[in-house]
């Protein structure tokens, strides 16, 4: 087994790979800036640095293929993130057609070597049974490894397995003290089910002010769940004084987001005129929105106002 450079030594390698902004009059995080010139590159570790700052834009413009061929570089050079970042690309099909079967390989070489984002993700692909034969057993095992390594996702992530009792002892309780660690460590997602859990009393005590909370924290992370909660929470006056002016602000933040039921309930507003004027071409955009990214209840909507 060839031995992986671990991924502390990479983060710290890319401060200052090819120039970089280090004096920077807002203390801001440094900027890497790799020759686009350059035909080859120094060692791995550069490698993985200036391949991130290819995939993100950072400093050079955006070059998939490149970042593609510098992570791979990386990758054989025994850089376990790089390892992982190669097996997202190939996962999400960025730069390169999308192919399980490799990312999962990828992402199995990285966690062997300490990235615990890349254990996170072979979790999910081990649970849903993409890539890998499905092993619920398995993904509990990755997660719980990058949970204890400080990867509040895969907190908030085998907190869901625990609710469902997926590959363990169902256990609402132990979700709830899993969902917390994930919100506190960052994960606005992790915030959305400890709020759903304490707006139904699941393995907590309900409180609908616990829960308004949590959605106003996750929606100010940028959960866009999060701000469609809270949005239906201002709507039905749950724990809160109704406001369908708030609502329509949640909803509105919702949407543009990324959560088309926030689309829907948005359109329901302007259908009905509550809280703002009605307007029916406004409503049956936000109903197509919602349609045609796959939202039935979009669809519904749609033929019912037309």
């Amino acid at each position: 087994m060839r031995r992986l450079v671990p991924t502390l030594l990479v983060v710290a390698a890319a401060a200052c790979v090819a120039g970089c902004d280090s004096h920077r009059p807002d203390g801001g995080p440094v900027t890497i800036a790799p020759d686009p010139s350059a035909s080859h590159v120094s060692n791995a570790t550069t490698a993985a640095a200036q391949a991130t700052a290819y995939r993100d834009g950072a400093g050079v413009p955006r070059d998939e293929g490149r970042a593609l061929a510098l992570f791979t570089e990386a990758c054989d050079g025994s850089v376990a993130k790089a390892c992982g970042d190669l097996g997202a690309m190939y996962a999400d099909g960025i730069g390169v057609a999308a192919d399980p079967a490799r990312a999962a390989n990828l992402f199995q070489t990285a966690c062997d070597g300490g990235d615990l984002a890349a254990c996170a993700r072979l979790g999910d692909m081990a649970r849903s049974g993409i890539g890998v034969t499905r092993d619920e057993d398995h993904a509990v095992q990755l997660l719980s490894r990058a949970c204890e390594g400080g990867l509040a996702r895969a907190c908030t992530k085998k907190g869901n397995m625990v609710l469902t009792g997926a590959g363990v002892v169902k256990n609402a309780k132990r979700a709830a003290v899993l969902f917390r660690r994930g919100c506190e460590g960052g994960d606005p997602e992790g915030c959305v089910d400890l709020g759903e859990a304490y707006e139904r009393g699941d393995g907590v005590t309900q409180t609908l002010g616990e829960a308004l909370d949590l959605y106003d924290r996750a929606c100010t992370l940028g959960s866009a769940e999060g701000c469609r909660q809270l949005g239906e929470m201002y709507s039905e006056g749950r724990g809160v004084a109704r406001s369908p002016m708030r609502s329509l602000d949640l909803w509105g933040r919702a949407c543009d987001g990324g959560d088309y039921v926030g689309c829907v309930e948005l359109g329901r507003l302007y259908a009905t005129g509550r809280g703002v004027r009605t307007d029916h071409d406004r409503a049956l955009a936000l109903y197509k929105k919602a349609c045609d990214a796959g939202t039935s209840i979009g669809c519904d909507a749609l033929k019912a106002l037309r």
